[in-house]
């Protein structure tokens, strides 16, 4: 399996600056993230829903739970030298990103945040697709060799 280091922290940076409209303002799910866990993993019903029908503002603590997660597991791969683990917890990993992005876009296109935010991840939905091809392609050519 080849080293996709480079591209999975690239990928780990595009996610954690996606933007998000935030009030007047904007901010990066990264600090999100970083807000909640000083927050001491506030989860309550005025800020966290797991409903894909819930408002923007109400999505962004499932979008800070699933990136913080997804971010965890693809630094963990980037420790770790097995070669099954390591290709399980990469595809975990991208795949839980995805799911944040999701959360994050899912009123794309009934809310003008949504599709903000969608409009500025375009560039970490590239990279993560590339590194979730490079991943599977690479599985399939270890495979094709035994």
């Amino acid at each position: 399996m080849s080293n996709f280091k480079s591209l999975t922290i690239w990928t780990i940076v595009l996610s954690f600056f996606n933007v998000v409209g935030a009030g007047h303002g904007i901010g990066f799910v990264g600090l999100i993230e970083l807000f909640w866990l000083k927050a001491g993993f506030v989860i309550n019903s005025e800020y966290f829903s797991l409903s894909l029908t819930a408002s923007y503002d109400k999505s962004l603590g499932a979008v800070a739970l699933f990136s913080l997660i997804g971010h965890t597991i693809l630094i963990l791969s980037l420790l770790i030298k097995g070669y099954r683990i390591k290709f399980w917890l990469q595809i975990v990993g991208i795949i839980i990103l995805w799911v944040g992005f999701y959360y994050l876009t899912h009123n794309l296109f009934s809310d003008e945040l949504s599709l903000f935010s969608f409009s500025f991840g375009i560039p970490f939905l590239i990279c993560s697709g590339v590194l979730f091809y490079k991943i599977l392609y690479s599985r399939k050519q270890s495979f094709s060799k035994e």
